[in-house]
């Protein structure tokens, strides 16, 4: 199979996938195997189903048991750190044995040659600098941590956001002040928005005239034209109005006979300096589009929102904070999504 575009892969294509591999190999088949063996990627299951092993559940399929010879390490570390999440803490031994957890606490010994008391300073060092567990790592009792490097990442962002944010996306707020990987950042705004439920088409650097990113809700008849700056401290417009003007208009057309009626500019950064009010009359007189800016910490406060309570963020909702002239305020931000 051929999957040309992101914005193609679908919960239903993942499962069909999952499906077809079954059948060819005759048996479940591992992470490793589905992303292998198939086009499907590691951040189009985290969209869809944040963890692989979501994926495994749903399609009725049960993990592997722990007597099988390929069972690792990792196996053991992701029963062990869900069972964190589930209870907001490192488990006692009471704890495991009464959510029949798996493996026994006598595996965990006898494999690591260690006190039950010993295996959460085990689990830091294995989980310190993996993404997809950044969300516990606060969890476990700051007197482990005293010898063991943690990175600080998404550290602007209050936990009520940051445990609904997917692993892929660990290093958006690094991002979006590294300069030297904006390409990168421009990557991931574009697959935030993807996630949120817009069709994304990437441009991105090197293709001439163009914004990073088009996000459209044909549905609902509007675009979102999208331009990533990382940057170290703040980003100012200045002098590149022009260039915004020249996006918009090489797009506006197209996009009004596509059916999108309504077209934003979108301006993500790490931080803005006061947004210009001449730059910003010269691209609304010019094109009659608004520009708006978000930083990097709100964008992602939307979509953890969004993962956290989907039905009440829908497209035709979300473009309410795309009307804004100029900067969007986190008071502003925060007020949208207490909103029903």
């Amino acid at each position: 199979m051929n999957i040309a575009k992101d914005t193609t892969v679908t919960k239903e294509l993942i499962k069909s996938e999952y499906s077809k591999l079954k059948e060819h190999l005759g048996r479940q088949p591992s992470s490793k195997d589905f992303y292998k063996q198939t086009n499907i990627k590691e951040h189009h299951v985290i969209t869809h189903f944040l963890f692989y092993s979501n994926l495994v559940e749903e399609m009725g399929d049960i993990r592997k048991s722990f007597g099988q010879e390929d069972y690792g390490d990792e196996e053991y570390w992701e029963n062990y750190g869900n069972l964190i999440r589930k209870i907001r803490k490192t488990p006692t031994a009471a704890e495991w044995r009464f959510y029949k957890c798996k493996p026994l606490i006598s595996s965990y010994i006898k494999r690591f040659e260690k006190k039950w008391s010993e295996i959460p300073s085990l689990f830091l060092n294995y989980a310190k600098d993996k993404p997809e567990w950044l969300d516990i790592i606060p969890l476990i009792p700051s007197a482990l941590k005293e010898n063991v490097q943690v990175p600080i990442i998404n550290n602007s962002l209050e936990f009520k956001y940051s445990q609904f944010i997917p692993p892929i996306l660990s290093d958006f707020l690094t991002l979006s002040t590294s300069e030297e990987k904006s390409t990168e950042f421009e990557r991931k705004v574009n697959l935030i928005f993807q996630m949120l439920g817009f069709e994304v088409h990437n441009y991105g650097q090197g293709t001439g005239r163009n914004p990073d990113g088009i996000a459209k809700a044909t549905q609902f008849g509007y675009a979102i034209l999208i331009d990533a700056k990382a940057r170290k401290e703040t980003y100012q417009i200045g002098t590149e109005d022009r260039k915004f003007i020249e996006y918009i208009k090489t797009h506006i057309n197209t996009l009004n006979r596509a059916g999108h009626s309504i077209v934003y500019f979108l301006i993500v950064s790490s931080n803005f300096k006061s947004a210009s009010d001449i730059s910003l009359k010269n691209i609304l007189r010019e094109t009659g589009i608004n520009t708006t800016l978000i930083t990097a910490v709100s964008l992602l406060k939307i979509l953890a929102r969004k993962i956290e309570q989907p039905n009440n963020l829908p497209l035709d909702r979300i473009k309410d904070i795309f009307i804004t002239q100029g900067m969007i305020t986190d008071k502003q931000i925060e007020k949208f999504l207490l909103a029903k």
